[in-house]
């Protein structure tokens, strides 16, 4: 055929000049003309239809890729299939997020029968769609007047003008159906492979353009929801930061979440420490934080076993939140009749996990049925380790406030007793002196006994001031340990009966000021111990500095005691809660009439020179 539509074939009219007396012949050299002008034109048909259709795809491959709105490609698909076949209805349906149900999706030629169909039951034995989803394979229906499958929708079709239609599954990557593609006709038609492939090629065309579409929808929900855990972690850590109030925490995190989820209200159940039991705590209703104390929340069973509520108790065997999808439906359970009569359906229970051992949950409620993305739970599960983290921080701040209590009264306990009983004892030794002295008319030496009981007294009161301000005592701020020891050992024996001796050993090392304060008391005691109750005539005092260790012995040959852990006094007892204050080791040897020695021995860094050896 030359371009002015006329068709060229040399041979063939040579063939009707010579023959032209044949009329039989003339007949089927036309026929054989018609047939090969006939395969020339659907060859032609074919070629402009791979045109069209390459042309088409690449367009809508465009739109995809510059993240067009789906409903414009699905158009567009439909379209083109319509413009490739003609007489042909192209209509794309869509499955649910249950995988039990095909909605619209598009079709541009037949809006009113859209219309119609938009959501039923995917089913393998009803209509062409329907069956081809539930199969998950190509279904074809030549005639919709006598197929089977169409026996119930026969007037649809018929409203419709419907005889034929050949739907193809819409499969993801993973295999999972994601709708239907498919050509009605109006006329019963069978498809040919052509048709087959095309529409399978489409189908994977609107396949790819809708996992995109939920890949970006994905990509954009999980940067709203990575904004959002930031967030809210960073205001329930905030809240950590400055609330010292256990109970204002709480609240902090139960607004977090409540805001976080759009949810109804929460509440928070903590295990009771003695009973094993899940007891509540706190809640957050109508905008208003509330806790156990309140005579309403009371009323209701404030405690019951985890094992009350079945999903409870898997949830802290996996350690991960579970969804109690309907409560209505349910079993009852404590608190449910409350719940619901609030309108609660669903709840989200996240577990409050420390050292690996569920402590307690967060109940997070809704008042209609809904899913949790993996994000949403990751979320509320890290808010849940927010909270327990808080309460276990005001657990241990109470603890740590107790014992600091008991650790202050401790020290003032010691260091009223190192200092004032101490110094009454001195105070007491030179007035009994001074009382001695009187009786045998010594006034010199009486005024010299109460002049050193004054000394000591003053010297008392003081220390005591400076104990009660946790202050270093005075003497070592003006001169070391070996020499406050040396002159408090004099003082407290001198114009007595003692003999007291002060030996110092090995080079002297500085200490740290908490160290030096104990050794001086340690020795105050024990001196003042051995002069009230052992009446020995000789004290000796020996202060060695090692290599690795620093130690301290107090000999006296005084009376000596039978030694019993369970009734050491408050004096013993604090020596030897100094000694171990400095990771040292206290010990004490005694017996009737045999003295008693004491020895205070504490570890000392390396020096440098031994460091270098």
């Amino acid at each position: 055929m030359n371009r002015d539509g006329v068709i060229q074939c040399p041979d063939l009219a040579v063939a009707l000049n010579e023959e032209a007396d044949g009329t039989g012949t003339i007949v089927a050299l036309r026929l054989e003309l018609e047939r090969s002008r006939r395969e020339l034109e659907r060859a032609l048909d074919a070629h402009e239809r791979s045109e069209a259709l390459l042309q088409g795809e690449k367009k809508i491959t465009e739109l995809i890729a510059q993240g067009n709105p789906l409903d414009e490609i699905f158009d567009r698909c439909c379209r083109l299939v319509e413009e490739v076949f003609a007489g042909s209805l192209g209509i794309i349906m869509l499955m649910d997020s249950g995988g039990k149900r095909l909605y619209r999706g598009a079709a541009p030629s037949f809006p009113a029968y859209m219309a119609e169909v938009d959501g039923f039951e995917i089913d393998p034995k009803v209509g062409t769609c329907s069956a081809a989803a539930a199969r998950r394979e190509p279904v074809i229906t030549t005639d919709i007047l006598i197929d089977p499958h169409w026996a119930n929708c026969r007037d649809l079709a018929a409203r419709h003008g419907l005889r034929a239609g050949w739907a193809t599954p819409i499969l993801s990557s993973a295999g999972r159906v994601l709708g239907t593609f498919a050509l009605y006709w109006r006329e019963p038609c069978s498809p040919t492979p052509q048709h087959l492939h095309i529409i399978n090629q489409l189908a994977q065309l609107v396949a790819f353009a809708i996992e995109r579409a939920q890949a970006a929808k994905a990509l954009l929900a999980s940067e709203k929801l990575a904004r959002g855990q930031a967030t809210a972690l960073t205001m329930v850590l905030d809240a950590l930061a400055k609330e010292s109030n256990p109970n204002r925490i709480m609240e902090h995190v139960l607004r977090t979440v409540t805001a976080q989820f759009n949810a109804h209200s929460c509440s928070v159940w903590l295990r009771d420490q003695v009973s094993g039991l899940m007891v509540f705590e706190f809640c957050l209703e109508d905008g208003v934080f509330k806790t156990k104390t309140e005579a309403k929340l009371a009323a209701v069973s404030p405690s019951m076993p985890a094992e009350a509520i079945p999903t409870w108790a898997e949830m802290f065997r996996i350690q991960r939140p579970i969804v109690l999808e309907d409560i209505r439906i349910k079993p009852d359970f404590p608190w449910r009749g409350r719940l619901l009569a609030m309108g609660v359906i669903t709840m989200l229970a996240v577990p409050m996990v420390i050292a690996g051992k569920g402590e307690g949950l967060i109940g997070i409620r809704f008042t209609r049925k809904r899913t949790f993305r993996d994000e949403e739970q990751e979320l509320a599960q890290a808010l849940a380790n927010q909270a327990m983290l808080a309460i276990q921080l005001a657990r241990l701040s109470a603890q740590s406030r107790q014992s600091a209590i008991i650790g202050e009264r401790n020290r003032m306990a010691r260091e009223i007793h190192d200092t004032l009983a101490q110094g009454f004892t001195g105070v007491i030794l030179h007035v009994e002196a001074a009382e001695e002295a009187m009786s045998r008319k010594r006034l010199e030496a009486v005024i010299g006994h109460l002049r050193g009981a004054g000394e000591i007294a003053r010297d008392g009161l003081r220390e005591a001031r400076r104990s009660v301000r946790a202050l270093r005592p005075l003497a070592l701020e003006e001169k070391n340990l070996a020499e406050v020891l040396e002159e408090l050992i004099m003082k407290l024996t001198v114009g007595t009966a003692v003999q007291a001796t002060f030996t110092l050993q090995g080079e002297p090392r500085e200490l740290t000021p908490e160290s030096e304060t104990n050794f001086l008391r340690i020795g105050q005691e024990a001196l003042t111990n051995a002069i009230r109750h052992a009446r020995p005539s000789k004290f000796d005092v020996v202060l060695s500095f090692g290599e690795r260790e620093l130690r301290l012995n107090l000999c006296d040959n005084g009376c000596g005691f039978e030694q019993d852990p369970k009734s050491s006094g408050f004096g013993l007892q604090g020596m030897a809660e100094r000694a171990e204050s400095m990771g040292g080791q206290f010990s004490i040897q005694s017996a009737k009439g045999n003295g008693t020695t004491i020895s205070v021995t504490i570890p000392l860094p390396v020096s440098t020179e031994l460091e270098k050896l």
